[in-house]
This record gives structure tokens, C-alpha cells and sequence, in this order.
């Protein structure tokens, strides 16, 4: 998680080390990543980046947590726009991301990017970002669950992680 410090800074600075790290991460696999390079295009020194974060893993966990969040709030609003079915849910999501497969930072397409770029860290890294209480607490009143054969509640969760595993690498 990011410092104090560097959240308090102003919006467009924040967004010019963010805007870097995703252009960085969408173009070289993680451990190959530069900081030398997110700070050179960020224009900050490499002082002010240690403020901020406390190494390059943990500016990438913040940015994909950021993309994550993003990514939950539309399969919400696709399973909604789908009437609650959630498979048809999932089928927009995918329609929804393949249009913006590109590497704008903010947009989601972003996130296929870095993941693209990152296929080895995939299920460990994004799938460790969900947590099955928030997917839950995010989609329940979204999803028809009459639509589904689950034998728990839970079952809902596993099924999302593995749609979300699935269309991730767009």
C-alpha cells in the first residue's frame, strides 16, 4: 500500500507514477520491470519513489488492487445489465474487454495488458486479490441466484474467481 505521503500528494502527480508503472508493467514482465524507467517517465527522483512505495511489488499490488476494483464494479453492472444471469454477465464482460484491450491507463484494458505481460503471476497475484467475502458482498443482490445449481453460498465466489481467471488474459 501506498504512504501517506503519497497519497496526500496532488491527483495529478499520483497519476503521472501510476500512468508509468502501467505503461512499464503492460510492456516488461514484472521482473523485468524497471523503476529506474517508472521514475524516469514519471519525472519524479528515486527518492520520492521509496516515500511513496516501499518497492516495485508493492506500486504493482496498489495498481492491479486499483484495476481489480475497477473490474469488480463492471461485472457487477454487466450481471445487472444481463438481468442477474451471471454467465450472460460473464459473456458481456468479455465483449466489454476485448473493446477496450488497450493499454490506456484507468481503463481496464490496461489490466489485460499488465496480466498479458505477466501470464506467470496471474493466478497467484490476481486471483489472491479476490477475496470471496468481498466478490460476494459485491455481486449478491446482482446475480439471480435461482439461475444457479449452488450447493452453498459460496459456490458463488469459486465460480466468479474462475470466470475472472478465465477472461483475464484477454
Amino acid at each position: 500500500m501506498p504512504s501517506s505521503t503519497f497519497l496526500n500528494l496532488p491527483a495529478e502527480k499520483q497519476e503521472k507514477l501510476l500512468e508509468a508503472a502501467t505503461r512499464e508493467f503492460s510492456t516488461r514482465p514484472f521482473n523485468e520491470a524497471s523503476i529506474n524507467q517508472i521514475i524516469k517517465d514519471a519525472g519524479i527522483p528515486r527518492g520520492s519513489f521509496y516515500m511513496y512505495f516501499a518497492d516495485k511489488e508493492d506500486l504493482f499490488r496498489y495498481i492491479m488492487g486499483g484495476y481489480v476494483a475497477q473490474l469488480m464494479m463492471v461485472i457487477r453492472e454487466c450481471v445487472l445489465r444481463a438481468g442477474g444471469d451471471l454467465f450472460q454477465g460473464m459473456l458481456d464482460l468479455y465483449d466489454y474487454l476485448r473493446l477496450r484491450s488497450g493499454r490506456q491507463p484507468g481503463e481496464p484494458g490496461a489490466m489485460t495488458a499488465i496480466i498479458a505481460c505477466n501470464s506467470g503471476l496471474q493466478e497467484n497475484l490476481l486471483l489472491g486479490m479476490l477475496d470471496r467475502e468481498t466478490i460476494l458482498e459485491g455481486l449478491r443482490d446482482a446475480v439471480a441466484l435461482e439461475t444457479l445449481d449452488l450447493r452453498q453460498e459460496r459456490d458463488l465466489a469459486d465460480i466468479l474467481a474462475l470466470v475472472l481467471s478465465a477472461a483475464a488474459p484477454l
